[in-house]
């Protein structure tokens, strides 16, 4: 039997008619319980109630969106792909435009209203994508929302804040209420960490606090496998707090934000409120997530290993790389993979240290840079003259010849050798520094270009720039993809565009996942582009068409693109 459709009190629900009797009840129940939090604004309920409600409707939304997944999941609705991509858009608009307004009745009643009539434009969008649903379907639809989790916004996530200043302890619990939320306050971390601390919980944690640090607060809590979400406090040193921020990346352990004391009240007010709606809303997406019966994959051989070498089924996927200063294409970096006529695809994770460990990386190599050129020869045919980087293993610099093989295999298919480009880490010189700058040299004395991997992440960068003769460098995505939120890797990428310039060396940014990083970094003066803001890494086939699509676009009307493995 169809579900009955509850009767709205929102007159907003009276025109939203998908033709599916159990989604407009959906539909209802969502706006209803929007109406309910309108009509109290309007008869003037307190600010820190009316946040609370504000709070609760995005986790409702975030609850329906979740549940609207799993019914398109169960009829196999052809737009599922881009339903996730307008489901996580709407999250964070309606995230981003609450954490910015201010922290008024009026400001968040407007807030109540913008929600709504961003649900409204989603459901009427959904008229026409499940118009053409077969009444048959009905059925699962129903037993799709039946045995998902109910709408709802009951998370608990409790707030601690542990300081050893008691004064400091009742101004944040205070702040917290004023929030419209509540804290349990702490002056000794060693008590602390003897409470039942959840994963989903938040901690305001001093860092240096006398009977326990916060760092080991952080790592006791660790050790025993329990990892809420962190702000991490010091009025001592802002270099602690950045240290131990990345102590706690480190280990996996989520630092949401840093703060020096004396804290603003204001912004902590706004701060809290928001990242507990950001943590009960991550909450709802794992709890509902669409369960996977995925069988666990056999491992390569070695003996599979050595015949994908020899018998073709390494494959190359191409990343794009930009001109900053105009957004067109200047090369690809080849990325390698495995296609296994049983095992699918195989990711590099999987198979580079088998073939380092097992004397076949030479052999490796070798096939990649073969399979680069022809894949050269493909992009001229399309009208395509790019450079294309290759990466090569530390162990491939103990192979004297093959700066002479690379030549000669470019020069028996007629390719320029400056339209290669050689990518290696700077760790990877490391391990033989006189066999490394033999074979660097001669290199580029064949012609090859020669980049810098990862670079800032070894122990001797400005030893290698000195003495090896590189015309790149890449800036490792670690500071490339923290550059907004953190000053530290900010500065670090300023002076690493900065030494590319004074070395007369291409700068090149990887791990571009944003706008407002692609943004920053043009302002910094940085030369090329690369990450998937601009393109995941693709076979050559859609390379060739993203090139047509794309190539003569403005930076501006570059789309983000979701991260893939």
């Amino acid at each position: 039997m169809p579900a009955k459709v509850i009767s709205a009190t929102a007159p907003w629900a009276s025109d939203l008619n998908t033709g599916v009797a159990a989604i407009d009840n959906e539909h209802q129940q969502l706006l209803d319980l929007i109406y309910q939090a309108h009509l109290a604004a309007e008869q003037g309920i307190g600010t820190a109630l009316l946040l609370a409600q504000a709070r609760d409707l995005i986790v409702y939304t975030a609850s329906y969106l979740r549940r609207e997944e799993r019914v398109m999941h169960a009829v196999n609705h052809p737009s599922l792909a881009a339903a996730r991509v307008i489901q996580a858009e709407i999250l964070q608009t309606l995230q981003h435009d609450f954490s910015t307004r201010s922290l008024s009745s009026e400001s968040i009643a407007k807030f109540i209203l913008f929600l709504k009539d961003c649900l409204v434009t989603h459901f009427k969008a959904l008229e026409d994508s499940f118009s053409a649903i077969n009444p048959a379907l009905n059925l699962q639809i129903e037993e799709a929302l039946s045995s998902s989790e109910a709408l709802s916004a009951s998370q608990v996530v409790n707030i601690y804040i542990v300081d050893d200043e008691q004064q400091h302890v009742d101004l944040m619990v205070e702040m917290t209420r004023i929030a419209g939320l509540s804290a349990t306050g702490f002056t000794s971390s060693s008590q602390f960490i003897k409470q039942p601390i959840a994963n989903t919980d938040i901690i305001l944690l001093d860092l240096n606090m006398p009977d326990m640090d916060g760092i080991q607060v952080m790592r006791t809590l660790y050790d025993k496998a329990c990892m809420p979400t962190y702000i991490l406090v010091s009025g001592f040193d802002e270099r602690v707090l950045h240290s131990a921020k990345q102590f706690a990346d480190a280990k996996n352990i989520r630092v949401a934000n840093k703060l020096s004391k004396p804290i603003n009240t204001k912004k902590f007010i706004h701060y809290i409120s928001q990242l507990h709606t950001e943590v009960r809303v991550a909450l709802i997406q794992r709890q509902t997530q669409q369960p996977q019966n995925i069988s666990p994959k056999a491992r390569l051989s070695l003996e599979q290993l050595k015949t994908a070498i020899t018998s073709g089924q390494l494959r190359l996927f191409y990343q794009p790389k930009l001109a900053m200063k105009n957004a067109k294409i200047t090369g690809f970096e080849a990325l390698v993979r495995l296609q296994h006529p049983e095992l699918g695809l195989i990711f590099p994770d999987q198979f580079i240290a088998m073939a380092e460990q097992n004397d076949l990386i030479s052999d490796l190599t070798n096939e990649v840079f073969k399979l680069a050129t022809e894949d050269y020869l493909s992009f001229h045919a399309a009208g395509i003259d790019p450079v294309i980087s290759i990466n090569i293993s530390a162990k491939d610099l103990l192979d004297l010849s093959m700066p002479e093989r690379f030549a000669a295999l470019a020069k028996a298919k007629n390719i320029p050798p400056e339209a290669i480009t050689i990518e290696l880490t700077e760790t990877a010189i490391l391990k033989s520094v006189s066999d490394s700058l033999d074979i660097l040299n001669r290199l580029r004395m064949k012609g090859f270009s020669l980049s810098i991997d990862d670079f800032g992440t070894g122990y001797s960068s400005l030893v290698q720039l000195y003495q090896a003769p590189f015309t790149e460098l890449k800036i490792d995505q670690h500071f490339v993809m923290r550059m907004l939120d953190d000053d530290e890797a900010l500065s670090i990428v300023k002076i690493c565009i900065l030494l590319a310039k004074e070395l007369k060396m291409t700068s090149v940014a990887e791990g571009i996942e944003t706008r407002e990083i692609w943004d920053k970094l043009q302002l910094l003066g940085c030369d090329l582009a690369q990450g998937y803001f601009i393109s995941k890494p693709i076979p050559i086939d859609a390379c060739c068409e993203w090139v047509n699509n794309n190539n003569h676009l403005p930076p501006p009307a570059l789309s983000p693109r979701k991260s893939v493995p």
